[in-house]
Order: structure tokens, then sequence, then C-alpha cells
């Protein structure tokens, strides 16, 4: 026996304006923040997924906080000098 399809057109009332009940709504009546756009990709970029240890992590975070600098600049700046130590 075939099962009768499940519908919610009953549920929802799109004619009118939701009752006032004086109750404030999560973000009612605040600006809502305006999304960041997304940083532009330099020409011939790359992106690279890393996975740091918790306490790397942390350290990171911490230098990049106290010099004011982005996780990127630090990881970049840090992997360029190690690759022309190593001459690669």
């Amino acid at each position: 026996m075939a099962k009768k399809p499940v519908t919610l057109d009953g549920l929802l009332n799109t004619a009118t304006k939701p009752l006032d009940t004086g109750i404030p709504q999560r973000g009612a009546g605040q600006e809502q923040p305006v999304a960041k756009p997304a940083p532009k990709k330099r020409e011939g970029e790359k992106r690279l997924t890393l996975a740091l240890d918790g306490e790397t992590y942390r350290r990171l975070r911490m230098h990049a906080a106290t010099t004011d600098e982005t996780h990127q600049n630090i990881l970049e700046r840090a992997l360029t000098e190690y690759l022309n130590h190593v001459g690669a």
C-alpha cells in the first residue's frame, strides 16, 4: 500500500505579517554586519591546506596578534626563507 506524500502547505501563511508577541526576536532591530569581501586572488596564487598541532597553532596566533600580521604573511615569509636557505 502506497503512503500519501507529506505536504506542509497548511503550516505557513505567507499572506499576512507575523503577530507581534512582544518577545524580541534574534537580530530584530539590529544592523546586520556587513560581510567582508573575499580577498582577491593574486595572479598565479595557489591554495594550500595546512594542519598544525595545537601548540604550534597557538604560538602562531599569539605571534600574529602581537605583530599585527596575518597567518598568511607569517607562514609565507617563513616558507620563503626556508626554501631560500635550503636552495630549493
